[in-house]
Parts: C-alpha cells; structure tokens; sequence
C-alpha cells in the first residue's frame, strides 16, 4: 500500500533571528513513496508530497537528501486528472548500492529552510514479491502498435491476441473516423488496476490482468481510448472534456460495455441523476464517473442523429476557448456559429428526447447497480489502493521506465487480505452485472461497503493480532475486540469478533454464494456479510 506519512513541522520563532519576522510553517505535509508497499535494496524510489490546507504554494520546492547529498528536488504543481497540488520527485531515490535496513531521509522546504526527517526501512533485496526479479520490459510491433509490456505477466501471455485486438479495434476507428495513422501508437499493458482500466497521453495505457475487478474487457477500454488518439490526431483547438469523452463512449457503442445509450441516458431522468450540461461541461470529471460519461455519450449520439457526423465533427474541431475560461461558453458560442442554437437550447431538444423515452425495466436496473459499483469501486481504491484512484492515479512515463529498467511500479500494489477480499468481491459484482444478475451484485456491494465501512473506521494503526485457534493461524481485530465464535462446515466457516461492549461485528463467508444482513438471532448494531470463497481468502477475521 502506498506510505501515507504525516509530518509535524516545528514553529520557528523570531528568537532565531531576532531582526526577521518569524516564518510560521504549515502544520503538515504529507508523504507517499512508490513503488507501493514496502521498499526493497534495489529501488528507484519517487516521492511526492503533499501540500497542507492554507499551505501557499508559490516559489516553494521541496529538496530531499540523504546525509549530505542531495536526491532531488521539485516544484509544487498540479498533478493528475483532480490537479492536486503536490511536489512530484521521480526516482529520486536510487537504492541500488544500499544495505538493508533504516535509512533516515531529509526534507527541506525552499526557500524557508524548513526541515524534517522521515526514516524509511529498505528490504533485502532477496524478499521482492514474483514476478519482478526476473521481469523485464519487451516489445512486440503490430500492424497499428507498438506493444510494451512486462514479462511474467498475463500481457506476455497473451501478446499475440492482444495485437490482433488492438489491429482490428484501430482499422474500425480508422475507417470510422476517415483518419490515417502516419506512426504506429504506443500500447501499454500494465499488470495492475490503475483508474478505470485505460489512460491516453503519450502513449495508450491499459490495465490487463486476470481477475480484473472493473471486468476484462480490453477491446472495449482499447477502442475507447483508440478514440481519443484518433481525435487528437483529427485535431481542433479547446475539444471540451465532455465531447471528448461522450465521443469515446458514443463511437464504442458504451462505456465498459455495449450499452443502448438513449434509452440509458433516459434512466437518468427516472432515476433522478441527471447534470445539468452546463455543469458538466464546466466541471466533468468531478461529476460521478459513470453517469457523466453516459449523458455526455447521448448527447453526441443526439447531435449525430440531428445534424450529421459531419456537421457535427465540424462543429466540435471548431471549439474555441472563450475570455471566461468555461467550457460552457465555448460550446455556445460555437453551437451558434455551427447550428444557429445556444446551449440552453441544445439541451432542452436533448431533454425533450430522453422525455420520451421509457427505459426498459433492465436498462434502468443495469444503470443503477452500475453507479453503484463504480462508486464502491472508487471508494475501495481510495480507501485500499490510493495509487489506483483515477483521479491522482500514480501513472510514470513508460518511456522512462524503459530506460532506467523499472518494472516495480506497474508490478506492485497493495496485496493484503482486504485487498484480496475486496477485489474479489469486486470481480463477482462485474460477473454479476455482465450476467444480468442485479439483485446479487446489489448484495454483494452492500457487503463490500459494510467491509469498507469497518476497515475506515478501524485503519490498519488501530489493528491488533489475535490468534484464531479453529484456523491455527493469526488474524487481525480492531483494538478492543476479541474472536468470540467459530464454527465450521463444508466448505463453511463463521468468525465473530466481539467488542468490549455489547454489539457485535461478523463475517460469514459460505461457498454457495452472497448474503447480507444481521447475525440471527438479531442483535442491536450487529452486521453479517457472505463472501463467495473463490480465491483462498480464508482467513479475514474482523
């Protein structure tokens, strides 16, 4: 897991320095170190820090030093898709000719001379997790691609299927989109969950793995993200967020799926979920990720079926940005240059449409159960797996780390219990969903949020270990709670864990399948949950 440290700055007094007004520093600064989970001899470590609220950012850098020499340093700046402001040192930190062991670091904010030490333990290089020690980068070049992947991994497994995927996906939206390729594009497959499966900036970057909890679904996430490297080649001035990414959902037939988009948007009416376009269009990707991408994919099929493609394309390479800086404003303008129309009148014939929609009984369900997993998924990856968060998601420079040979980065993530458990669950959720099965996969995100729950309220520094006898293994409680019951049939097996006071907390785990609800008979405050037992998870007591 990614190191989350709070650092307490000392009050710097005028006794100092009588004759200068004293600088009065934050009160903390936080720090995250990659590769995530523990450090290991060997290491190109990257740190980035960040800043505390009030903190003003201006003309301040961060300096990092061992001993007498200095590591790196970097500016503040916004980072990742939210912009958070942070100072960003990649592979700062080169622990190739170290021992294991403590090593204490030192941090210097600029130009105030602030300082701070943080210690950090350096593993023996014999402990790195498979299948890094062997793992190396290697290259494999398609009629469209240039694929980078990792050894030891599923993407080497399966490369020559992957290439003929990303070929056919690429002449599809070549054809589609009446734009050649003068240059192949560069494909990453990382063997880890990292935002929502796909990313395109210099290159395409895309999550493949088996048992990937948002669904295996590469041609999907590799045509949406095709879409934006053929509409930056198409070229135009702004291309507003919400056009960009409605045109990728809209030109892949869905989001992480083939979907009906009209009769889907239409839900979010019924359903109460609906944004305002001005909002989104000013403001998208803080809006709920799957109902934003959906109503901006509708509203570019509704221009499509209006006006043409063509007319459309035209109107949409001819966006530019406007004094006020609001995308909003943008579109207006150009709405009335291309179709004589403002927004608010765009949006009301688009409103009129989906009015007169009904959205079938699954649509709906399908829609609802699917906000509710990707809400329950961003809540796990910022509560279990911050690297993995779309929104700050830790996402290096393939190129560089081709260069300096790492692999770590892309190879390690948190693998805990909870993880495991979680993820697990996630991965029954998609299945559930995919299969119809909505019901279930509410279940079973009622039990994944129960779990959320408590792991929140009872962080990892509030843990203890108890010895579970039954399982002749050590397990993690809350402080304060013991293993009150245990018992076991086939394939079935209950743990309970009782506080100092009176209500209870379980987990029950049976083979069969999910279910949710209180400990029979019922007890005040008291929660069960049912987790499938499909990927050794048997032993998470809480």
């Amino acid at each position: 897991m990614r190191r989350l440290v709070t650092v307490h700055w000392l009050l710097i007094t005028c006794l100092l320095v009588a004759c200068v007004a004293p600088v009065t520093p934050p009160e903390k600064f936080s720090l995250i170190t990659h590769p995530d989970g523990r450090l290991y001899v060997g290491d190109q470590v990257s740190f980035e820090v960040m800043m505390p609220s009030g903190f003003k950012p201006e003309g301040h850098e961060v300096q990092v030093s061992l001993g007498d020499k200095e590591l790196g340093r970097a500016g503040f700046g916004p980072y990742g898709v939210a912009g958070r402001t942070e100072a960003t040192l990649w592979w700062a930190w080169d622990t190739r000719d170290l021992q294991p062991g403590p090593e204490t670091l030192t941090f210097t904010l600029l130009p105030d001379d602030l300082t701070w030490q943080e210690t950090v333990t350096l593993q023996p290089q014999s402990g790195v997790p498979p299948p890094e020690p062997g793992a190396h980068w290697a290259v494999l070049t398609s009629d469209c691609c240039i694929l980078n992947y990792i050894t030891g991994t599923a993407a080497e497994r399966d490369i020559a299927s992957l290439a003929q995927v990303a070929d056919e996906e690429a002449a599809d939206l070549s054809a589609r989109m009446d734009e050649s390729l003068s240059e192949k594009i560069p494909l990453v497959f990382m063997p880890r969950v990292l935002g929502n499966g796909g990313f395109a900036g210099n290159a395409i970057y895309v999550s493949y793995l088996d048992n990937d909890y948002l669904g295996n679904a590469t041609a999907q996430v590799l045509h949406h993200e095709f879409v934006h490297w053929f509409d930056t080649l198409a070229g135009g001035d702004l291309r507003p967020t919400i056009f960009q990414e409605g045109l990728a959902v809209y030109l892949s037939g869905g989001h992480f799926k083939p979907e009906p988009l009209i009769p889907r948007a239409a839900a979010l009416l019924e359903l109460h979920w609906y944004i305002p376009l001005r909002t989104l269009a000013d403001e998208f990707y803080p809006q709920q990720h799957e109902i934003g991408y959906l109503e901006a994919a509708a509203l570019v099929g509704y221009m499509v079926e209006a006006y043409g493609w063509k007319a459309f394309d035209a109107f949409y390479r001819d966006i530019h940005a406007t004094p006020d800086g609001r995308d909003s404003q943008a579109i207006d303008t150009a709405l009335q240059a291309h179709f004589g129309i403002t927004f608010t009148e765009l949006e009301g014939s688009y409103l009129e449409l989906l009015k007169g929609q009904t959205a079938p009984a699954d649509v709906r369900d399908d829609l609802r159960s699917s906000v509710q997993f990707y809400d329950t998924v961003c809540r796990y990856q910022q509560a279990l797996d911050p690297s993995a968060y779309f929104m700050t998601a830790w996402l290096p420079d393939y190129m560089m780390m081709i260069q300096r040979g790492i692999v770590a980065d892309f190879l390690r993530h948190p693998g805990g219990m909870d993880n495991r458990l979680i993820e697990a669950m996630l991965v029954n959720v998609d299945h559930s969903l995919r299969a119809g099965e909505y019901d279930q996969a509410e279940r079973t995100l009622k039990g994944v949020n129960v779990l959320l729950d408590v792991l929140t309220a009872y962080p990892n520094n509030g843990m203890q270990t108890s010895v579970c006898p039954a399982l002749r293994t050590k397990v993690r409680v809350p402080e304060g709670f013991r293993i009150g019951a245990y018992s076991r049939k086939i394939k079935t097996f209950r743990r309970v864990c009782q506080p100092a006071g009176s209500s209870y907390f379980a987990v029950v785990m049976v083979a069969s399948g999910y279910h949710y609800g209180q400990i029979p008979p019922p007890i005040k405050g008291a929660m069960m949950f049912v987790s499938q037992l499909k990927y050794g998870l048997h032993h998470n007591c809480r």
